[in-house]
């Protein structure tokens, strides 16, 4: 359990960040969510979301002024009285909840303890009182806005009352959809209720040793549901298990969670990352994607190919394969016909092949870009993501139908790119003008990136359909393609670069290896590039011209290309280029440097470490499994992890030397029929 000491003046402090997929906060030390962004812009943390409840795919329509984001579904504010004189605040990423200590001017002691149930939209906070002389008067005040008076317009307040044990706001949401629902609270003694603007008022009195918990419940008639009944639910269960009860089904879940897997090593940094970053993922992946960030700062919650492949990476490998498969789903049963749509013909007949144009920012209804403008828009490189994920899980699964199901879009997304993108000059192909990083500016020609994305795809593209016994011309023509792209790649000064005439450093030098691993681990233009960038790109370390050094989710970039090269040293001294960046509950930030800090619980650097340090450890190659192929081996290791092939691997190391494998496929074990290497 990691723990923020309000004495100690450690910097970088953001509340911990809790969510079930469905709903999403982050507590501050009260438990409460009395804060702005702007409160922590002041110090000197930018970016960061408001205190208030979010919940998946419930947004604003998208325009200039509200750029899509999420509706808040509340605040509250704890009232002690005096002010807080000390606190200490930790999150038990284990079991899924907080805790904190906090002391106030009048010696009073308040021990909190809150969590989000994992299948309920329901919060619950529980409060202990110590240092209360006779009895202590405080209060919650609930309130409902939004983050800003552009999106609030589209909120209505229909009622703020109390009913018997309960109180309740009525709401009336104008966004992508139109919807009416409810907020229900209580405290488990009794109290009293007023009216405040946008809310109500919950008092009640404190005595010493006492506890008092705090519940919030959410729903709202998406979809057909009934709300009242869904919010009846929530209080019989309540009313049933109380807190402790709640808390674990929370802690049963949680279990449950981390026993599909693990690392262990001797390196306690990496583990507490590690395990930071998986819950960090976890918490981001909603019913329908990862977000960058379930909240309204990371880009209102919007789902975006290139950052969720990062996510999905560390889920595959870190064998949350259920998990996994919602991105998938998720973009061929939601976003797969839009796309279709914006690429292929308009007078579409039995005779028009599709072709497959995926937007840049998604929202859960999948038919729209949600991406203001700008270059960016002009990106394809997410394109072959979203078709190379897709065969990934069945590399990982083995799943033929899911195969099967999935190559109508695996097909499409390599069509956009031999129609669209692929361009002929004599003998030689190359990727026509695109936004490659958003760094390196916009309509650039045959960028490395995004050339050796449509590489990938085009070969995942061709063993799918051999696999599935089809399409064997267009097969043989995504093979001489990719060949002749593969020829093509960028190169100047006998190393790749970004694209030809390029007058910056890029980390796009290691898409060769990841996110597209095309390219032999002792290419040598591949290794010149990277000894360039290491030598020449600390001031080209971020995404944005900003900082001196490079950000969490570069470092795991290098680390996992560095991984999938067998380079154990350099993709671990990379890994190790993270660890100062992390908050104080190991969360990972977009940049954290000492005058650069933005965007705590920042999935894509999770997601990417997580990849990284799964990669470090295991790697498999048809019947060959490599243990610690990237990793020192003086570092002591165990682990669980998933591989390619429908297994899962168990392995100790100690010393030096293996002291344990197993290899299970479906629950049974299948070691003798892998090589094993160490």
């Amino acid at each position: 359990m990691l723990t923020y000491n309000s004495t100690e003046n450690k910097a970088f402090y953001f509340p911990p960040f809790l969510s079930n997929g469905e709903i999403a906060f982050a507590p501050d030390p009260e438990g409460a969510l009395g804060y702005t962004k702007e409160d922590f812009a002041k110090k000197g943390i930018h970016h960061c979301f408001d205190g208030m409840v979010v919940r998946s795919a419930r947004r604003c329509a998208p325009s200039n002024q509200t750029n899509a984001a999420l509706f808040s579904f509340g605040k509250w504010i704890f009232h002690e009285g005096t002010e807080m004189k000390e606190w200490t605040q930790s999150l038990c990423c284990e079991e899924g909840y907080f805790e904190s200590h906090c002391l106030y001017d009048d010696g009073v002691e308040i021990k909190s303890q809150g969590f989000i149930h994992p299948d309920l939209n329901l919060y619950a906070l529980q409060k202990t009182f110590t240092g209360v002389t006779n009895k202590k008067n405080v209060f919650f005040d609930v309130v409902l806005f939004g983050p800003n008076e552009a999106v609030n317009r589209y909120m209505e307040i229909l009622y703020a009352t109390r009913r018997d044990e309960e109180c309740a706001i009525g709401f009336k949401m104008y966004g992508m959809e139109v919807y009416c629902g409810e907020i229900r609270f209580f405290v488990d003694k009794e109290f009293t209720a007023s009216p405040i603007p946008n809310g109500i008022r919950i008092l009640f009195d404190a005595f010493e040793n006492e506890t008092v918990s705090f519940f919030y419940c959410l729903a709202d008639d998406m979809n057909g549901m009934n709300f009242d009944k869904i919010l009846q639910m929530h209080k019989q269960k309540i009313d049933t298990f109380g807190f402790f009860g709640l808390l674990e089904e929370c802690r049963r879940h949680y279990e449950d969670f981390w026993c599909l897997g693990y690392i262990r090593t001797t390196d306690e940094r990496l583990n507490s990352i590690y395990k930071m970053s998986l819950y960090n993922i976890k918490c981001n992946t909603t019913p329908y994607s990862i977000a960058v960030g379930l909240n309204n700062a990371n880009w209102d919650g919007r789902f975006f190919a290139f950052d969720e492949y990062t996510s999905y990476t560390a889920l595959l490998s870190a064998n949350r394969l259920s998990l996994a498969k919602r991105v998938p789903l998720y973009r061929l049963h939601t976003c797969l016909d839009a796309a279709i749509y914006r690429a292929s013909d308009s007078h579409r007949n039995a005779d028009t092949e599709d072709m497959a144009r995926f937007f840049w920012e998604y929202g859960e209804s999948g038919k729209q870009e949600l991406a203001p403008n700008g270059h960016w828009l002009d990106h394809v490189f997410h394109i072959p993501q979203i078709g190379i994920g897709a065969f990934e899980y069945f590399e990982y699964t083995n799943d033929k139908a899911f195969l099967r199901e999935c190559y109508k879009m695996i097909r499409a997304c390599t069509k956009f790119f031999t129609k669209h993108m692929v361009y002929q000059d004599g003998d030689k192909l190359y990727i026509g003008k695109c936004t490659d990083l958003e760094r390196l500016g916009s309509s650039v020609q045959n960028p490395f990136m995004t050339a050796c994305g449509a590489i990938k795809l085009l070969k995942c593209c061709a063993k799918a359909a051999h696999i599935l016994n089809t399409d064997d011309a267009y097969a043989r023509e995504c093979e001489y393609i990719a060949e002749k792209l593969f020829k093509n790649l960028p190169v100047e000064d006998n190393r790749y670069t970004p694209f030809l005439g390029c007058k910056q450093k890029s980390i796009a030098v290691f898409a060769g290896k990841f996110p597209f691993h095309v390219l032999e681990d002792d290419d040598e233009k591949m290794l010149n590039a990277w000894a360039d960038f290491e030598e020449n790109g600390a001031a080209y370390g971020n995404m944005y011209p900003v900082g001196k050094h490079i950000s969490p989710w570069y470092a795991g970039w290098k680390a996992t290309a560095y991984a999938r090269a067998k380079k154990a040293n350099m993709a671990y001294e990379a890994l190790k280029e993270a660890y100062p960046s992390v908050g104080v509950f190991n969360e990972m930030f977009e940049i954290n440097e000492p005058d650069h800090i933005i965007r705590p619980w920042f999935s894509t650097a999770a997601g990417i470490f997580v990849t990284a340090v799964n990669e470090m450890l295991l790697q498999t190659e048809e019947n060959v499994i490599k243990i610690l192929p990237a990793f020192p081996h003086k570092i002591d290791v165990s682990f669980k992890l998933a591989a390619k092939g429908g297994i899962t691997v168990e392995a100790t190391t100690k010393d030096g030397e293996l002291k344990k494998i197993l290899v299970c496929r479906q629950g049974v074990d299948v070691t003798d029929q892998f090589i094993i290497e160490f």
